[in-house]
């Protein structure tokens, strides 16, 4: 359905651009690459807000933007409201992974920039290989699972399910591919705010046109999901996953042929900076995650 559609980045919203872009450079190692931040107040429809004004940055990792990026985002019309749910088993976005070429140096870094280690460093055995990793929470508690890995860079954005199944079914009918299944029983109590060890599913898929960003559907066995309404675009947290298309209206076409609802129409607006204007849409994904398609500058151009 979504034919070549790649992931572009994910937004996390924060309530200090500063400090929290130096937590993700100086203690993750992303790079700060491109500024958005409009100069007037355009309209907020395509996030489902009367009005919208930010200020950005676009961080990326060793290998730039083709590799997907966070887009770390302070709300300024309307200002951020919330915190990020108490608990990784809430449904909708739960955690982002980001690699780190060396996790005893970056967990040190971690606390020295404001940044807390909800479970150290261990070594965890994971589709026939096994790789070291931690879980962190950012200055404003977004989850970020750290994997020690050869260069920094996002590596994946993971959503818990209150039905697995009916997620993946979901996925599946936008062109998702699976990579790997993985489950796991004892996972860390606190790295996820619980007060006992969780048992997981979780697949590993990869959008239609490949790349190296993964997104992962997680299960509960145990305890059960929390479920709620889906989250506000402005609320503090992990807000949206972006995906880049060709053809924007032949994939809105699309995804309303197959019953999922847009935002609102595509719509195009400014960034900021003398950059280009970019045109997307909005949707909710079956556990209220807000998914953004964004048409190609180079395919619009044209």
């Amino acid at each position: 359905m979504l034919d070549g559609a790649r992931f572009f980045h994910v937004n996390v919203n924060c309530t200090d651009l500063a400090r929290s872009q130096a937590w993700y450079t100086a203690a993750l190692g992303l790079v700060a690459a491109t500024h958005t931040a409009p100069e007037s107040v355009q309209s907020g429809d395509a996030f489902g807000l009367d009005r919208a004004r930010w200020d950005a940055w676009i961080l990326t990792g060793g290998r730039g933007m083709q590799a997907g990026a966070v887009d770390l985002l302070e709300w300024l019309e309307p200002a951020p409201v919330g915190a990020p749910p108490a608990t990784a088993a809430h449904n909708g976005f739960q955690r982002i992974g980001v690699t780190v070429p060396d996790l005893d140096a970056a967990l040190t870094r971690v606390v020295a920039r404001g940044g807390t280690v909800t479970e150290p460093a261990h070594a965890v055995e994971t589709v026939g290989h096994q790789l070291r990793l931690a879980h962190v929470a950012d200055p404003d508690g977004v989850r970020v699972e750290l994997v020690e890995g050869q260069s920094a860079g996002l590596s994946f954005v993971a959503v818990c399910c209150a039905d697995l199944d009916a997620s993946l079914a979901w996925y599946d009918a936008l062109g998702f591919r699976e990579r790997a299944r993985i489950d796991s029983d004892g996972v860390g109590g606190a790295a996820f705010g619980l007060d006992s060890p969780a048992s997981i599913r979780e697949v590993v898929l990869a959008p239609a046109g490949g790349g190296v960003l993964s997104l992962i559907l997680v299960g509960f066995e145990h305890p059960p999901v929390e479920f709620a309404p889906a989250r506000a675009a402005h609320a503090v947290g992990i807000a949206r996953a972006a995906l880049l298309v060709d053809d924007l209206d032949d994939a809105c076409a699309n995804l309303h042929a197959a019953g999922v609802a847009t935002v609102s129409p595509p719509v195009a607006m400014a960034m900021g900076g003398g950059l280009p204007e970019l045109r997307f849409v909005c949707f909710r994904g079956p556990d209220g995650e807000l998914l953004e398609l964004i048409e190609s500058p180079v395919a619009s151009a044209g």
